[in-house]
């Protein structure tokens, strides 16, 4: 194991992510030192920025003591562990300025938020405390309905921000420093296209594991190559990618003036990236602004289209978009907005008639379009509390969730080429059986799959199950009714910050005990890295040799 080059290019890295680190610290200095105090009487967190910047640089500084004599070299089983690292060491990095501001006093809830959001989860340890009329600190009650009896406590994490006469200003994220709340949406952006990918754009001499390190965080069975190197390849989609960043806050303030610009840039990293971390406590609902519902709809299914099809469009070869998960992608969209919303309208299981008290037509379209969007591609904004809609439409909710969108997106899920892949092995394994003399090629988008593929999309599907079913039992064992276990498998594993029951919208990820939190940060980066990064560093072969 050449664990000298591995150091030196996490020093390298760590050195990068503290140059990161300084857009939130002065995102910090400007609202402690140059905006209006009234604006912001959220408490300040720029010492705690400027430490973790230093704790980062002593940490890259380590690492290239121990790589300084590296060969240069990079092999694969050296790119699977420096991939896992950078994943690891930038969530733990990116936790410490909650930590060290006693934003989120428990390490792992601190952890928690930084992983969530560098995987694009979205789930969040902060929630507002609650006071009794004595102004006594008490823990919150939540409980399932469907499980008579079933009653979860626990204690909030932000505290609230009162002005000199003890009446109340801020409560829940909206009390915590605009820096921090900057940084979980920016951790977003970054995890969305990939930090490895960043890391191959500005620093393009890896060695041998460049490619490889590309082709495993590049999410989906389709990783397509838009240029000769990689390095110019991960240029090329972080330039799009904030590019389209761009275009999104353009358009929020354009159409919706009372937005402020740092809301707009923050609702930006978190739309784009598919990640879904809000700094309202009503998430998208709080801005109360159709305008902004529906842009916000629109760049959640754009972040989840293949952004290699963008730069195929902007070439002109538009023929590129006919490939078959595209047209399965949006059909499933439509049939999505169009199964969930509808049972706004009527529900014939329940006997319910048109919803006209809480939704009209228009509404229920709406709504119903924006929380199914928003489930496929992995994104988690909430304009309603769904946890009351009909149960039809929650199950179509958690199906789409397991859905996702496509290859070389930034939404999470099994993606769409999986599922054509399936179909086409399943209808040509059944062919086979009553024609076994048919020779057909199984094939996709015109090219021929071959075995080895197959083999590896059936085994994706597989891992995918016994994963869920493993995780639900788990979380099952830990004092979690089966509900809630099932939403917060599907919510973790697929990398979406929307759960249901205990974890649903009247509820919280902090029903969970710190050891179900640890095992939600290992489902998050799972999910994110697509089961098989991880499951080798548990093979014991992985380890011998080479």
């Amino acid at each position: 194991m050449l664990y000298k080059d591995i150091s030196r290019i996490l020093g390298n890295y760590l050195f990068y992510f503290a140059l990161i680190l300084c857009l939130p610290l002065a995102v910090a200095i400007y609202f402690e030192y140059i905006a209006d105090s009234s604006s912001h009487p959220q408490p300040h967190t720029s010492l705690e920025f400027l430490e973790t910047i230093m704790i980062c640089i002593g940490c890259a500084l380590i690492f290239r003591f121990l790589g300084r004599n590296a060969s240069g070299i990079l092999y694969r089983r050296e790119s699977i562990i420096l991939a896992v690292l950078i994943w690891l060491i930038s969530a733990l990095i990116g936790a410490l300025p909650f930590y060290l501001s006693k934003t989120l006093s428990n390490p792992v809830d601190a952890y928690f938020e930084a992983i969530s959001g560098f995987t694009t989860t979205g789930a969040t340890m902060m929630a507002p405390k609650a006071y009794n009329a004595e102004g006594q600190e008490v823990p919150i009650r939540v409980e399932n309905y469907h499980v008579p009896g079933k009653v979860y406590y626990y204690w909030g994490t932000i505290s609230p921000i009162r002005d000199s006469d003890g009446k109340v200003l801020f409560t829940g994220v909206e009390a915590v420093s605009k820096a921090l709340l900057f940084w979980r949406s920016f951790m977003q952006w970054l995890g969305g296209m990939g930090i490895v990918v960043f890391f191959l754009s500005v620093l393009p001499a890896l060695g041998v594991g460049g490619k490889f390190l590309y082709q495993m965080e590049m999410t989906g069975p389709v990783k397509d190559s838009i240029a000769p190197r990689i390095s110019q390849t991960a240029s090329l989609l972080w330039k799009l990618y904030l590019s389209l960043s761009i275009v999104q806050v353009l358009l929020l303030i354009w159409t919706n003036n009372q937005m402020p610009l740092l809301d707009a840039i923050c609702v930006t990293f978190s739309t784009l990236s598919t990640g879904g971390y809000s700094i309202k406590n009503n998430s998208i609902a709080s801005y109360g602004n159709p305008h902004t519902e529906w842009i916000v709809l629109l760049f959640m299914i754009i972040g989840s289209i293949n952004f290699a099809l963008y730069f195929h469009i902007l070439r002109g070869k538009f023929y590129r978009i006919y490939v078959p998960d595209f047209f399965l992608f949006v059909g499933i969209i439509i049939a999505g907005a169009a199964l969930v919303g509808g049972y706004l309208i009527y529900d014939p299981s329940i006997g319910m008639k048109h919803l006209h008290e809480y939704y009209s037509t228009w509404e229920a379209i709406r709504e119903g379009a924006f929380q199914s969007v928003s489930a496929q591609t992995s994104t988690g904004f909430t304009t309603q509390n769904y946890d009351v809609w009909p149960f039809a439409s929650q199950i179509f909710m958690l199906i789409l969730m397991f859905v996702g969108g496509m290859s070389g997106a930034t939404s999470g899920g099994i993606k769409t080429p999986r599922f054509y892949l399936l179909y086409k092995i399943i209808t040509h394994k059944i062919e086979l059986i009553f024609r076994p003399e048919t020779v057909r090629k199984l094939t996709y988008a015109r090219h021929e799959v071959d075995s080895a593929t197959a083999i590896t999309v059936l085994v994706f599907f597989c891992i995918a199950a016994i994963s869920t079913l493993t995780g639900t039992v788990i979380y099952i064992l830990d004092g979690i009714d089966p509900e809630s276990s099932l939403g917060l498998m599907g919510c973790m594993i697929n990398n979406i910050g929307m759960a249901f029951r205990a974890a649903g919208q009247d509820g919280s990820f902090l029903i969970m005990s710190n050891l179900s939190k640890l095992m939600s940060c290992f489902w998050m980066l799972i999910g994110r890295l697509e089961f098989f990064a991880i499951i080798l560093l548990f093979i014991p072969a992985f380890w011998r040799g080479r």
